[in-house]
């Protein structure tokens, strides 16, 4: 396989794909590193790293393209039990049928968005507003009449203290501030805080992470409150991704592993137009009889590993 060392030639090759996310960025890749991970790029299947976990080590490559048998040779050279791949390529019967051929099995559980809402954005600001649902249009105009207010920020503690809030209200286990505050650092000027405030109060943020033709919904956090803050954030955050020639907005996932939480996830996030495309779940090639320990672990709900 043909590694690539250098971030320029890498990003341009990834970018110059008809789909891809960031987690095959160069940045998303140090990242990696501060968290003590090894990291390789290959042009035959994407950014691969190791994932040092409790339940054990595996090599992981995130929204990949393809798979290449010299990867088991890497994997067991770094002590690794098996490998997961969450492919970037559309859930369909040949493509399932693609990493069957080479003896992967379906992982059990999810490592990012699989189902995912994506907003094209090269239209005018008009057009773009009038192809949303009619509520969301009406939420945008009541959040600038009731003078709620959206910034930049680079205080990665009101993502932080906002994320904890909304753990707490929807029972998922949220990112830890040194974790965020690396990815941000990380990223540098193509990760964008979005701070939304209504008379005085932070009530919701969101961070965005900007590459090529691409802008991700990336991670964020709320108060409970009936100010419709978050549909003038979504709102803004489309209006920055058109004034940095961005042509879609990839609002991530429109399931939840809370299952009571994925009508609601569903309703925003496809009120701001577009459609949805599914990628094919996770999977797994199983290297070594270590594998099934996490294979148990993970089927346990997340929220509940840690008491374990």
């Amino acid at each position: 396989m043909e590694e690539i060392t250098n971030q320029k030639i890498w990003d341009n090759f990834v970018t110059s794909k008809s789909d891809y996310t960031f987690l095959q960025s160069w940045d998303w890749g140090e990242f990696q590193k501060t968290q003590g991970e090894k990291v390789w790029r290959f042009k035959e299947v994407g950014q691969v790293f190791t994932v040092s976990a409790r339940r054990g080590k595996f090599l992981f490559i995130p929204h990949g393209w393809g798979f290449n048998k010299d990867l088991i040779n890497l994997a067991k050279s770094e002590g690794c039990s098996f490998i997961r791949e969450s492919p970037w390529l559309e859930d369909t019967e040949t493509n399932r049928n693609l990493f069957k051929k080479f003896g992967f099995r379906s992982a059990p559980s999810i490592m990012h968005a699989e189902e995912t809402w994506l907003v094209p954005i090269t239209k005018s600001e008009e057009e773009i507003l009038a192809e949303m649902g009619k509520t969301h249009r009406n939420l945008i105009r009541r959040a600038v009449k009731d003078g709620v207010i959206i910034e930049k920020s680079a205080d990665v503690d009101i993502l932080n203290d906002l994320q904890l809030e909304a753990a707490r209200r929807h029972g998922f286990v949220p990112f830890s501030k040194k974790y965020l505050d690396r990815e941000i650092e990380t990223f540098g000027k193509n990760a964008v805080l979005f701070v939304g405030k209504w008379q005085g109060l932070t009530l919701s943020a969101a961070l965005i992470i900007f590459y090529g033709r691409f802008a991700f919904y990336f991670q964020s956090g709320s108060k409970q409150t009936k100010i419709p803050v978050n549909y003038l954030l979504q709102w803004e955050v489309i209006k920055e991704a058109k004034r940095r020639g961005c042509t879609i907005y990839n609002m991530w996932g429109v399931s939840a592993e809370n299952k009571r939480n994925a009508g609601g996830l569903y309703t925003f996030k496809s009120g701001f137009g577009g459609y949805q495309k599914n990628y094919l779940h996770a999977q797994d090639l199983v290297l070594s009889p270590r594998y099934w320990l996490t294979y148990a672990l993970e089927r346990i709900p997340r929220r509940l590993r840690s008491l374990i």
